[in-house]
């Protein structure tokens, strides 16, 4: 009988150990797992702020062409219109 108790215990022992093996194990796992998971949402968080000042900047090119372009454009408009009531009021015979 004590043969048997002493097996006992001594399974009891190895399997008490093997839990807290196998308990360390997963609280590794989930520590190594939230790690790198956390590593990964900072570098798409790093990535998503490098695409957003990138947009903003060709957002910003842009639109300086666009008001260039805008100026010349009323600039030209602006210059018809001189032309066409110059052209409107002036008597091309006094002209020639």
């Amino acid at each position: 009988m004590a043969y048997i108790t002493t097996s006992v215990e001594k399974l009891e022992t190895k399997i008490d150990g093997n839990y807290a093996t196998l308990h360390s194990r997963i609280s590794d796992l989930r520590d190594d797992l939230r790690s790198d998971f956390e590593n990964k949402q900072q570098r798409i968080i790093d990535k998503l702020e490098e695409h957003n000042r990138g947009s903003i900047e060709n957002s910003d090119k842009l639109n300086e062409r666009i008001s260039h372009i805008e100026m010349w454009r009323w600039m030209i408009m602006g210059g018809a219109l001189v032309l066409g009531y110059v052209l409107a009021h002036v008597k091309l015979e006094n002209l020639f």
